[in-house]
């Protein structure tokens, strides 16, 4: 994996903590330079600090707020300036939501898409026109399995993620001849402060170190969807619609009655 990292230039969004510091530090670990772009200046700097000393000036923080296009372009373009190319751009910054719809209100409609969607249009909107005079890069979004299939207590997510994993397929073919790729990380349950709130971890969340490997293979080998657990994507990869819909329908049940019982969803 070094041998197509190194020496490469990537930017990422939400790289202060969970996925996106994981992501960081591996691609760090093989080579590449680091914009860390993060909402949260105290905890990116802290995190600057760490890695600088491991990875001395490869590790770049530029504190971001997706929902700024003038932000997400700074970053684009300062990543893009560092060694005359940008190489890998994650869209990964993002946020959660998993509660019954009428708890959803209409601000949170907004700060959701905001983050979710527009967060990653911005990012594109500022990374694809460089490398497409490169002729090369890749653009990886992150999802959810929430992007994939629809769960049930997650209409709000659900509705940004399906938005970027279809926005991000649309994009992968329509520049293919123009050597530039787009790849869609479709993740389960990872073990990151997102459960925090709840104080406990779900049976099958991956730890973030693993998630970082699958996410930068999957991009290595220029796969499609990036989906994991690898256990979970051939399970719902294996069902029939009929299947899915039973699947889908007990999962509602399961989280009404863990709403009832527990306060959350699992």
């Amino acid at each position: 994996m070094r041998a197509y990292y190194e020496n490469k230039v990537a930017a990422i969004t939400g790289a202060a903590s969970g996925i996106g510091l994981a992501v960081t530090e591996l691609l760090l670990e093989n080579g590449a330079t680091a914009f860390m772009a993060d909402i949260n200046g105290d905890t990116l700097r802290d995190q600057v600090a760490r890695l600088d000393k491991a990875f001395p000036n490869k590790a770049i923080g530029v504190q971001t707020d997706v929902t700024k296009r003038s932000q997400v372009k700074a970053l684009i373009d300062q990543a893009a300036k560092f060694d005359g190319h940008l190489d890998f751009l994650f869209n990964n910054a993002g946020i959660g939501a998993t509660l019954p719809f009428e708890q959803v209100t209409m601000e949170f409609w907004k700060r959701a898409i905001d983050i979710n969607l527009w967060g990653v249009i911005y990012g594109i909107d500022a990374a694809l026109p460089i490398m497409r005079r490169q002729q090369s890069g890749h653009i990886i979004n992150t999802s959810s399995l929430a992007g994939y299939i629809p769960p049930p207590f997650q209409a709000v997510y659900s509705a940004t993620k399906y938005a970027v994993t279809g926005m991000t397929q649309c994009l992968r073919y329509e520049v293919w001849d123009e050597h530039v790729r787009f790849s869609t990380v479709c993740p389960g349950n990872v073990a990151t402060a997102i459960f925090a709130a709840a104080g406990a971890l779900p049976d099958d969340a991956v730890p973030v170190e693993e998630a970082a490997r699958i996410i930068l293979e999957g991009v290595a080998n220029n796969e499609n969807l990036i989906i994991f657990p690898e256990a979970t994507k051939q399970y719902l990869q294996g069902l029939s619609p009929e299947e899915m819909e039973q699947f889908l329908i007990r999962m509602s049940r399961e989280r009404h009655e863990n709403y009832r019982t527990k306060g959350n969803y699992f």
